[in-house]
């Protein structure tokens, strides 16, 4: 996969196009708010018309951005100013999945809604992402991105009393936690004039500066049209009232719907940086060397701008002029693995997911050099057998036998038919939105690391399998590719550092150096006081989270106790959770789920002690730290 090194690449790479609006004269409306401009109705019925509403920049993952072709993306951008407020309208989609992300001038993700739990418009709208809910047209839903300013006197008609809106707000002034290599000693150790990572104070005295608000859909079957794409209103927090959308764009120019504009707000330079750390300082690791095929797949960085929150990437590099030695040698490639259980979802016929599912979406694409997505094939476009077994033949000029078929249990995908097909380079097998009780999706594997294990591979047979068999040696009926289950299986020990060869050694002894907060230079050594601390536990011996990142909830390898207050988070049992991002063998990065409706509170001067278990070993290392105030 190729490096994004520029967090304006990301969002300038597909091609974005604001939609249409409806003709209707917008001169003359207010941009300056003295208490009488709307005496009358309610945001809604003064703004969501034409002159307000502005269309979100669209696209559909093709371009240089290696997405997914059956997905389709709204973005804009803004710049973080108090005096404003950012209002989302839309029409629930009818699709598999839909968000709502906001992300940093990092190009990380700060924050993001899921479709299940945006809450409708008004109660005579429903959210037909509940489990058991049919699909229904013309169901409303709002959102805000706010910017921390303080309301004034609204006037009435800019009220939007009886309306759900707030109920799903993100915070633009929120940085991404994690991902932090201020908190890593190997980077200044290797690199002493690294420049810091810009992150946010427990004060919050440096915020967010600016971000993009993405909205995605995976498998949309909604018409498209100006009713059902959603768009953005800038409102006025003093007043309540919303500015014209030609004045917000032209004039004010803390919002746009084009990159040119939105990127240059966006702070490229950490973005660099992020991509370094990652790719250049973080070690790339192996167990196994998997003989059954070529390719070896691989779960890239934590840190991708624009990255879906909710899903995973594993990436398998397919060798130089693949698909025309095939050719030569008469040969297909064959891809045969095990689908999970999948919503059926969208539909027209009143269909619903259950809420069972083992996994809410799962594509394969097939991309070429650049980043360029030749085909991406979802789950319902696979032939599958009772058991979810798939066997896919993709052909790349190879006379292919007249029983490769649906009904003999095939799929089938005519490479040759897509432009640029020789330049084949690689495969990325898409996973959104596992269930807790499934183990086996890309989750499970560790970033930078290769998935296959001397147990046989961390996502067992839902990990595609690539050989290249001749086209008339292909059995009549596909025989579907049955393996032991290795999910989330590691080994006890760590993972050989690639260039070496693959291998697993035994784990340094555990143990725990230090406990922090983020904070905004290299050398920090305590934890500070503050709402939702993101912390950062540096040690050695960790071994590997098996659980899955990201990963919130309760485990039994990690365990923050404040026996000043008497309250422990993050061990199974315990009253509130962790937020796990990272887990390194030498740092985990998380969020301490306090603070929160009075439980778990955290003050300066408690007595805060963090165990660590080694998943593999369940060896434990444990260290005391007083919490500093703000």
């Amino acid at each position: 996969m190729k490096l994004r090194w520029s967090v304006y690449i990301l969002f300038v790479g597909v091609s974005l196009s604001p939609g249409m609006a409806h003709a209707q004269d917008c001169s003359g409306l207010p941009t300056q708010f003295t208490g009488n401009e709307f005496p009358t109705g309610n945001f809604f019925s003064n703004f969501n018309n034409s002159c307000y509403l502005i269309p979100f920049a669209t696209g559909n993952g093709s371009g240089t951005e290696g997405s997914d072709l059956n997905s389709q993306y709204y973005k804009m951008f803004y710049q973080v100013d108090p005096s404003y407020e950012i209002v989302i309208l839309g029409t629930f989609p009818n699709t598999r999945y839909f968000s709502i992300t906001d992300y940093d001038a990092h190009g990380a993700t700060a924050g993001s809604i899921l479709d299940v739990n945006i809450v409708p418009l008004t109660s005579a709208y429903i959210n037909p992402y509940q489990p058991g809910t049919a699909f229904v047209d013309g169901q409303k839903y709002a959102a805000s991105i706010g910017f921390e300013g303080a309301p004034g006197t609204l006037e009435a008609g800019c009220t939007m009393n009886g309306f759900n809106v707030e109920v799903n707000s993100m915070d633009g002034t929120q940085r991404h936690t994690g991902m932090d290599w201020n908190s890593d000693p190997n980077v200044f150790r290797a690199e002493p004039d690294f420049t810091p990572h810009i992150v946010d104070t427990p004060q919050h005295t440096n915020p967010n500066t600016a971000g993009v608000v993405m909205i995605r859909n995976y498998l949309d079957i909604t018409p498209n049209s100006y009713e059902t794409t959603p768009h953005f209103i800038l409102r006025d927090v003093a007043s309540g009232c919303a500015y014209p959308a030609a004045y917000a764009l032209n004039t004010l120019q803390v919002v746009a719907n084009n990159s040119t504009t939105g990127s240059a707000w966006l702070d490229s330079t950490q973005s660099d940086l992020h991509r370094v750390y990652e790719n250049k300082l973080l070690p790339r690791l192996c167990f196994a060397t998997d003989m059954r095929q070529v390719p070896a797949w691989t779960r890239g960085t934590e840190y991708v701008p624009g990255a879906l929150p909710d899903g995973t990437y594993t990436t398998a590099t397919v060798p130089a002029g693949l698909p025309q030695n095939l050719v030569a040698e008469g040969k297909v490639m064959r891809i045969r693995y095990r689908i999970p259980t999948t919503p059926p979802t969208p539909c027209t016929n009143g269909c619903s997911r259950s809420g069972n599912e083992e996994l809410r979406y799962l594509s394969l694409s097939f991309e070429a050099a650049d980043e360029i997505t030749l085909a991406s094939l979802a789950d319902s476009a696979f032939t599958q057998d009772p058991n979810g077994y798939v066997t896919l033949i993709v052909g790349t000029g190879t006379t292919i036998p007249s029983w490769i078929t649906a009904a003999n249990g095939y799929t089938f995908l005519d490479l040759t038919a897509l432009s640029g097909y020789q330049n084949l380079n690689s495969l990325k097998l898409r996973n959104i939105l596992p269930a807790a009780t499934f183990d086996c999706s890309g989750a499970a594997v560790p970033y930078r690391m290769n998935e296959y294990t001397p147990a046989g591979g961390l996502m067992g047979e839902y990990l595609p399998v690539v050989d290249h068999p001749t086209a008339a040696s292909l059995p009549q009926v596909a025989a579907p590719l049955v393996q032991a289950d290795s999910c989330g299986i590691f080994p006890d020990g760590g993972a050989a550092i690639l260039p070496a060869a693959c291998g697993v050694s035994t784990f340094p002894p555990i143990s725990l150096t230090a406990v922090t907060t983020q904070c905004a230079a290299p050398g920090c050594n305590q934890v500070v006081v503050e709402a939702q601390p993101p912390m950062s536990v540096i040690g050695n011996g960790f071994g590997d989270f098996p659980n899955g990142l990201p990963y919130t909830g309760s485990s039994s390898y990690l365990e923050i106790t404040d026996t000043t207050q008497n309250w422990s988070a993050g061990y199974s049992g315990d009253l509130c959770t962790v937020s796990i991002s990272g887990w390194d063998n030498d740092l985990i990065e998380l969020v301490a789920n306090v603070n929160q409706n009075g439980m778990c509170p955290l003050l300066a001067g408690d007595q805060l002690t963090v165990n660590v278990w080694n998943p593999q070993s369940m060896v434990t290392a444990t260290l005391t730290v007083t919490v500093a105030s703000n």
